[in-house]
């Protein structure tokens, strides 16, 4: 510890030593705690492009490898400072742009003056290379875990107006649980301007939220405080109607009121940021009094919470990955929704793609949980269904429709047999993706799809999850899933490794498995992702290119089980001449 005093105290010594050599006029003490070293440095005018100013810095104990802290308290910008605490932005948020080598002389010398200069120009003028929006939202000091959603994308409304609101607790509780909120409606007089979508609810499963009303108000500019009190001061004064009291299960009466404002939403972008204010009625409690104990009221005042915004509306959930814009038109059949299958539908959900038609024979078990993208909480559940359910809390605006019945048993289904089923989903889908890992089901789900022009994919690990494979066939190809087998077969495409092992019979199971790992498997269910949506993106401008190969062949181990780093290959496929099934073609 002494020896790390010593190495700091001398770091200290010659950041200060370099800051007066540059021309600054510096000071340095520890922190009260003596954990942090604070430095008062002042800039002079040629520094700073303005006057003089006075900086607190503070160097976290990871300096220099991360930047310090650097604060202008004489200084208020409408950009590339904080509006509360006063810290500069000198650099942009990533670490990756703090250069230790600059020390703090060349921090200061670099960047100071672009940051004045940016932070006071009028917005969109004068960025010098800060690409970044700063939302006034993001600086407010909130309660903690709380939050409302909204959709940012139905979310419009002038400045100046007010009116009501609708909303939704889907949590409600005491003291260290959750509140979340879903913001449902905003109305004007009798003209409803926000209504959020009903989908939005479907990712809280079965429950019963509690209704409540509140107001609401679109100021000219953000509240200058963080006060949440002053901001329902602020608010109130904007819109003097009283908000409805809303009563919660155990505690006590609420008033709410939503806040708008304009804020940067990015680089040359402006749009409305949020926040919400609950006001906590005050109430009468008893506290024990005097020499004989006696209980005296006192009355508790009324209590304040600043609430964040959260943006979950489809563009907003979206927003992130560009590239599988126009995912939520498309529509697949997935055929198996075991482990393999379930990542591969996690992902698909996640890149929001619009339709599931979800197939699985198999209930999900505790066990089954070391490889499935399930939770405890869908145990006993129809794989399908349980599947079904993990997509709607991922990505509530797409539809999945479970159905439980197994390929390849000869029986009937509402009178109609697997293959008039399987027909009417695959006529409705722009994929058919087989994870079912039976090379007879691949079969034959392969020639129904190619005989229906649709698209085909699909996926399995060998034993042991030595390595793995994802097929592509397209609807227009003149190939098949036998070419394929018929390449491996003849050596021409290789066969992924299999590590040599007994399959394993879980306790209360029918059916042997293989071993491995989960995080094994998902590198196949991940590719399969890529493979999948770069086919369904290839129509669409600016989607997420497919790789042009039909069949991708994984190695995860080698022939003695030795791990490797995921090595994939990809392949094209061929029509092969030994292949019968084009006969029928």
């Amino acid at each position: 510890m002494q020896q790390l005093r010593k190495l700091r105290d001398g770091l200290l010594q010659q950041e200060i030593l370099l800051l007066q050599e540059a021309g600054y006029s510096v000071t340095g003490h520890e922190s009260s705690d003596g954990k942090l070293w604070e430095l008062t440095v002042v800039a002079p005018e040629e520094k700073t492009g303005i006057q003089p100013l006075t900086l607190s810095i503070t160097l976290p104990d990871s300096y220099p490898l991360l930047p310090p802290r650097v604060i202008a308290r004489d200084l208020a910008m409408g950009h590339h400072q904080h509006p509360f605490s006063n810290e500069l932005c000198l650099i942009e948020r990533s670490t990756q742009n703090w250069i230790p080598e600059w020390h703090l002389a060349g921090l200061l010398d670099n960047q100071l003056k672009r940051a004045i200069a940016a932070g006071r120009a009028a917005h969109g003028q004068g960025t010098d290379g800060f690409e970044q929006g700063e939302p006034y939202s993001a600086y407010y000091d909130y309660t903690e875990p709380a939050g409302f959603l909204i959709d940012s994308s139905r979310i419009a409304v002038p400045i100046g107006c007010s009116g009501e609101l609708e909303g939704s607790f889907i949590d409600p509780g005491g003291p260290g649980t959750r509140l979340l909120i879903v913001l449902d409606q905003l109305w004007r007089g009798a003209e409803s301007v926000y209504e959020a979508p009903a989908t939005l609810h479907r990712a809280f499963g079965p429950h019963q939220p509690l209704n409540l009303r509140g107001r609401w108000v679109s100021l000219g500019e953000p509240p200058r405080t963080s006060d949440p009190q002053e901001i329902w001061r602020i608010a109130a004064a904007a819109d003097p109607q009283k908000p409805r009291l809303v009563q919660l299960p155990n505690t006590a009466s609420f008033e709410i009121r939503l806040v708008g404002f304009p804020e940067e939403h990015g680089p040359e972008t402006l749009g409305m940021g949020w926040i919400l204010v609950l006001k906590k009625a005050g109430g009468i409690s008893s506290k024990k009094s005097g020499k004989r104990g006696r209980p005296m009221p006192v009355k508790t005042a009324d209590s304040y919470n600043l609430v964040r915004a959260y943006r979950a509306g489809h563009s907003d959930l979206a927003f992130r990955s560009p590239e599988t814009k126009g995912l939520e038109k498309k529509q697949v059949a997935v055929l198996g929704c075991g482990a393999i299958g379930s990542v591969l539908v996690e992902q698909l959900a996640r890149a929001g793609v619009g339709t599931f038609h979800l197939v699985d024979q198999d209930t999900l078990e505790p066990g089954n949980l070391s490889r499935h993208a399930g939770g405890l909480d869908t145990i006993c559940m129809d794989k399908s269904s349980a599947m079904a359910q993990r997509i709607s809390q991922i990505n509530p605006y797409a539809n999945a429709i479970p159905r439980k019945f197994h390929i390849g048993l000869p029986t009937l289904l509402d009178g109609r047999s697997e293959t008039d089923v399987l027909t009417e989903i695959i006529n409705t889908v722009d994929m058919v993706i087989d994870a079912t890992a039976e090379v007879g089901v691949q079969q034959y789900t392969s020639l129904l799809a190619r005989d229906l022009a649709t698209s085909w994919v699909a996926l399995d690990a060998t034993p042991g999850i030595g390595g793995g494979s994802v097929i592509k066939i397209d609807a227009e190809s003149e190939i098949c899933f036998g070419c394929f087998q018929w390449h491996q077969h003849t050596g021409s495409i290789p066969e992924a490794p299999a590590v040599e092992g007994e399959l394993v019979q879980p306790v209360g199971c029918a059916s042997p498995t293989f071993t491995g790992t989960g995080f094994d498997l998902s590198v196949i269910a991940l590719q399969a992702a890529r493979v999948v949506v770069g086919a369904l993106m290839r129509p669409e401008t600016g989607g997420y290119p497919d790789d042009g190969h039909d069949a991708h062949i994984l190695t995860l181990r080698r022939p003695d089980g030795t791990p490797v780093p995921p090595q994939w290959q990809g392949f094209p496929v061929s029509r092969h001449p030994k292949c019968g099934n084009h006969e029928k073609w």
